[in-house]
């Protein structure tokens, strides 16, 4: 299977910027009260897991158009589709007004959403075309008119089919909606998620598993007739966090990142079946134990660092500090508990014996430490001149460079690994990989209408934005490109910890962080140059800009939100704000 690889284009890398000053310029906000409230649909108790959590609360009630940047959309408890307006060229608000209603009573449903349906998802595929998932069990097809004509267009339903015939479940989010034109007819791909529980049988026990049921389908319009007819494709698993989903052009393929394996329902089944009849594991082995000089058993574990050796021994419980006795010179090093010796000989280089320090850190394992001091900065590659067999070897080092500053954030997630996979319909497999590492991608945004989303991943401090290559002529050849990036955002999203939303303008001018209440953070990594600042010795400093907006806390939640040229558009649980940045 081809890994392919990421590849920064250093010309889109700034080395010298610095940071972002933050900005006391105001931001006007124009404010529209809501006359009717957005539909915001929350998890029952029994949606209980991490997937129904991601689910609903990262899901955006603000839906933007890529073909007509400045408008957006989003459904009130009427479940009326509401398109917002702003004028670019006055900087004003055009209002809001109902496009559609959704009319779902031949579900036999009424007006009420059943406890536990998700919420409304929208996708605009075309200049005419928007598709919306009714987060229970249908697909909606409308035709918009032409959007860029200015007055009001007459939205009409074209067809509604539900996601999947031959499910049970109740419950979907669209993740992706896309239109091709193969062989002179129109297809519409579509990609809807539900989170279910099966059962799954352990070797010693059973138990219950919440995984991602992906349903991959497709409408296609007959030349002849016009009539839109509707079959599911392919469907996928996976029990870990969908962070990205999209289609390719043409469709042929499918793009998701995930925390877990992504696989057809047949696959896991097998999966499963191996895992019921493997047999119990045996317990681990007891690692050798190292000898020291005197004979006795040293339960202790080192590492280094280019300056510093560290060795850090098992105490009792009870011990406190004035219980050992730690001894160094040049080349010799020992450590006593009471009368007992825990370490004593000669290591492998010399020491700098005034700079050796000793903590008792927490109880039990590894609870006392004793740094060494280099005398030379060098690696080393054994603790004793001649160590025994069975002695441990230092563990490796976590980074290069241990005098850089590193930070919580730098080292990514425990226990993940994060992996992009492209999922090919007609071959039924996976054909390319990416491999993440363990940090999430940082957000996904919409840069061109009619392409595939472009996804942020963290490289360094920085955030890099990445778009899918096709190449029509070699289908079986797929790649990613450097699109842009974000200078200094992969710490700046680490240190919100508060962050709802993230979004960026189509063009990277600017990107935003929406919290969950109040305050809405806008970066501009292209400001200026620090005027005229530099570096001793170096060249001109680079400086960003950050402006903090804050939001009345009278207005609500934050409930979505939109970006473009110059403004954002943020929808509240009580009103619309167009901040104009």
């Amino acid at each position: 299977m081809p890994v392919v690889e990421l590849c920064v284009d250093r010309s889109l890398v700034c080395p010298n910027f610095d940071g972002y000053k933050l900005s006391f310029d105001p931001v006007p906000v124009l404010e529209q009260q809501i006359e009717c409230e957005p539909l915001h649909l929350l998890p029952h108790q029994d949606q209980y897991s991490l997937l129904h959590v991601e689910v609903f609360g990262r899901h955006n009630h603000l839906f933007a158009d890529p073909w007509q940047r400045h408008c957006s959309y989003y459904i009130n408890v009427r479940h009326q589709l509401m398109q917002c307006l702003y004028d670019p060229q006055s900087g004003h608000s055009l209002g809001q007004r109902v496009v559609y209603t959704i009319d779902y009573r031949d579900q036999g449903d009424g007006y009420q959403h059943l406890s536990g349906d998700y919420n409304y998802s929208v996708s605009f595929i075309s200049e005419r075309f928007c598709v919306i998932c009714d987060g229970m069990t249908s697909y909606h097809l409308l035709d918009t008119g032409d959007r860029s004509r200015p007055g009001q267009q007459a939205w009409e339903r074209i067809t509604r089919t539900p996601v999947n015939h031959t499910s049970e479940y109740r419950g979907f989010v669209l993740y992706d909606a896309r239109l091709d034109v193969v062989q002179e007819r129109k297809q519409i791909s579509l990609l809807a998620g539900h989170v279910a529980r099966r059962d799954k049988s352990l070797a010693r026990e059973r138990v219950q598993v919440h995984y991602m049921d992906l349903t991959w389908a497709r409408w296609t319009q007959s030349p002849a007739s016009g009539e839109w007819s509707y079959s599911v494709c392919q469907r996928l698993e996976t029990t870990g966090s969908v962070l990205y989903c999209a289609f390719e052009p043409r469709a042929e393929s499918l793009i998701i990142a995930s925390n877990r394996e992504v696989q057809t329902p047949e696959q896991r089944r097998e999966s499963d079946e191996a895992e019921a009849v493997a047999p119990t594991p045996a317990d681990p082995p007891v690692p050798p134990v190292v000898q020291v000089q005197n004979g006795d058993q040293a339960h202790y574990r080192w590492t280094q660092t280019t300056e510093n050796v560290h060795i850090r021994f098992e105490v009792p419980t009870n011990a406190s500090k004035d219980d050992f006795n730690v001894s160094c010179t040049s080349n010799f090093v020992e450590v006593k508990h009471l009368d007992e010796v825990l370490f004593t000989g000669q290591l492998y280089a010399r020491l700098n014996e005034d700079f050796t320090t000793w903590t008792l850190e927490a109880e039990g394992l590894e609870g006392l430490e004793v740094t060494l001091s280099k005398d030379v900065r060098e690696h080393w590659p054994r603790l004793l001149p001649q160590e025994e067999d069975g002695g441990e070897a230092a563990a490796p080092l976590p980074i290069p460079n241990l005098e850089d500053p590193i930070e919580e954030c730098d080292l990514g997630l425990a226990d993940e690994d994060v992996k992009m996979v492209r999922f090919n319909l007609p071959k039924g497999c996976i054909t390319h990989t990416i491999f993440l590492g363990s940090n999430p991608l940082l957000f996904t945004a919409t840069l061109r209408p009619g392409f595939p989303a472009a996804f942020a991943t963290r490289q360094g401090v920085d955030a890099s934005l990445w778009l899918q290559k096709y190449q029509p002529s070699r289908p079986d050849e797929w790649g990613v490109r450097h699109e842009g990036q974000l200078h200094a955002f992969g710490y700046v999203q680490a240190s919100k910890e508060m962050r709802k939303y993230t979004a960026c303008c189509p063009d990277l001018e600017y990107v935003a962080i929406c919290e969950t209440f109040r305050h809405v953070l806008v970066y501009w990594p292209r400001h200026d140059s620090a005027g005229g600042l530099r570096k001793r010795n170096g060249p001109p400093v680079t400086v960003g800009k950050q402006n903090l907006i804050t939001i009345d806390h009278r207005l609500g939640e934050i409930l979505g939100i939109s970006t473009a040229n110059n403004v954002i558009t943020v929808i509240t649980k009580r009103a619309l704000l167009h901040l104009q940045v």
